[in-house]
């Protein structure tokens, strides 16, 4: 039997590939997670200016600590862009899953492929919010009535620079733009067809 062929079996070549797609499983799967978590930080805030208030990539408020908040926190809240990074970290889990279970190797193939595509478009969204803030933090400012603050170029650059979170949202697009690299190298390193007899028997 040669072992270049048994690609996804027995020999030095099926359990090198094997191994391998277990360690992209395993990065996949870290990084997924870090990008639900660095959504679930805090994209903006006034602490700088003197307020404890705060919005996560959800869209959440929290008023920190301001003791007799004047508007309800829903009314306040940012748009919930972060859905979208999650939608593309659980695509990301799902194909790390696939990768790690032999039984789901056929479902990985597409999955790989699918969790590419869906973080590295999800990396648009921290980008979106450094460069346009009001995206995020529109319906913010307008329940303050100040929503001309970011439309006004000297004013929205000291939101990005003094309100929003920059690192974090930073770290987020990384995160997101190496898992969509690592998710493309897994699927151009699989295996292309699984071991059958049939492939066997050709050898």
């Amino acid at each position: 039997m040669h072992a270049g062929v048994n690609a996804a079996g027995e020999g030095p070549h099926g359990r090198f590939f094997a191994m391998q797609q277990r360690i992209f499983a395993l990065v996949i799967g870290a990084l997924a997670i870090a990008a639900i978590v660095l959504t679930s930080l805090p994209w903006a805030g006034s602490g700088p200016l003197g307020h404890g208030l705060q919005w996560n990539g959800f869209g959440g408020a929290d008023y920190g600590t301001i003791e007799d908040p004047t508007l309800p926190v829903d009314e306040i809240a940012a748009a919930p862009l972060g859905i979208f990074v999650v939608i593309a970290a659980v695509a990301a889990l799902l194909a790390a899953i696939a990768m790690a279970v032999p039984a789901l190797a056929g479902p990985a193939t597409p999955l790989r492929w699918v969790a590419a595509l869906f973080t590295l478009v999800a990396a648009a969204v921290p980008i979106t919010v450094i460069l346009s803030p009001q995206v995020f933090l529109g319906r913010s400012f307008e329940a303050v009535n100040a929503r001309e603050v970011l439309s006004d170029p000297h004013y929205r650059d000291l939101v990005r620079e003094r309100i929003l979170e920059v690192p974090t949202l930073i770290a987020l697009a990384v995160v997101l733009v190496v898992t969509a690299a690592v998710c493309v190298a897994a699927a151009v390193t699989a295996p292309s067809r699984q071991v059958t007899p049939e492939i066997l028997s050709e050898t």
